[in-house]
């Protein structure tokens, strides 16, 4: 168990306790039958083994982070680089220790990647397998600097979301709103398949369109509908439509955009959420789509 004080173990002795309270209870309730075998020791079920994984959020300078290792060993290792980069009492969590996880490719770099990571308020970065993904407000300087930190710590691994780079940053203006709703309606967002969330694919894509929409006119405001793909479960259709909605919506407030200039609406909803008298999706499906709210 770690000494450090800020980092949680609560969940981690809850479950050595209810992992006990259970292995006591079956071992008084076995009963061998006459002709049990009682030398022969049964056999086990094989885990199945997972990535470890980490996330940290810098939160207006506030860190969280949460995680789920394999080992005792490996955390004190996140928690003494946590510590390094952020000092005692500032970042607060938990990280989990369950042996399936398997052992992270990406804790030898960890701590000189954090001490880069440091001054990036509003930025989340999420480690898991060989995949490390940039997501939340981040400038394009910062996101350079990180990016190069990332290659040096982590040779190898697949970078993802805001560290995907354009070669040519676009230049963002004032905008006219007709403008942004048609530009925003061209945008080929991607969610994850079956799934409400924005693909990683195209986090950096959502944070061009915030900065447009940070670029439009006081009192721009803009209903997000969700898209729907035509299942044979129409309902469900619909309530993923109102999730991918809200996903990115989430996505834009992440980037800067107020949360009182975004509307969202799933497919076939009314303005108060309902869901209008015999709506169906479409047999197509439907793309997302950008309204102005006048």
């Amino acid at each position: 168990m770690s000494n450090t004080p800020y980092f949680g173990s609560g969940r981690a002795l809850a479950l050595s306790l209810i992992v006990a309270a259970a292995a006591a209870s079956g071992a008084c309730q076995r009963t061998p039958s006459p002709d049990a075998n009682t030398d022969a020791a049964a056999p086990t079920a094989a885990r199945v083994q997972f990535d470890a994984m980490l996330s940290v959020v810098n939160n207006s300078g506030a860190i969280r982070f949460d995680g789920t290792i394999g080992d005792d060993a490996t955390k004190s290792r996140i928690e003494q680089s946590l510590l390094a980069a952020y000092g005692p009492g500032r970042a607060t969590g938990d990280i989990v220790v369950d042996s399936a996880a398997r052992p992270p490719e990406w804790i030898e770099g960890l701590a000189g990647f954090l001490k880069v990571f440091e001054p990036s308020v509003g930025a989340a970065v999420r480690f898991e397998g060989d995949s490390i993904v940039l997501s939340g407000q981040v400038e394009l300087d910062q996101r350079r600097a990180l990016r190069s930190a990332a290659e040096s710590a982590f040779p190898g691994a697949r970078l993802q979301g805001l560290f995907d780079i354009p070669a040519e940053a676009p230049v963002v203006g004032a905008i006219a709103p007709e403008t942004l709703a048609k530009n925003l309606n061209q945008m080929p967002v991607k969610f994850d398949n079956g799934g409400g969330n924005v693909s990683v694919d195209s986090l950096d894509l959502v944070a061009q369109a915030a900065d447009s929409i940070r670029a439009a006119p006081p009192g721009t405001k803009l209903l997000i509908v969700g898209p729907v793909v035509a299942t044979a479960d129409a309902g469900n259709d619909m309530f993923l439509s109102k999730q991918r909605a809200e996903a990115l919506k989430v996505q834009l407030i992440l980037n800067g955009v107020s949360p009182a200039s975004i509307e969202t609406r799933g497919w076939g909803q009314n303005p108060d959420g309902t869901q209008v008298e015999g709506a169906m999706p479409p047999p197509e499906g439907a793309a997302m789509r950008f309204e102005l709210v006048k």
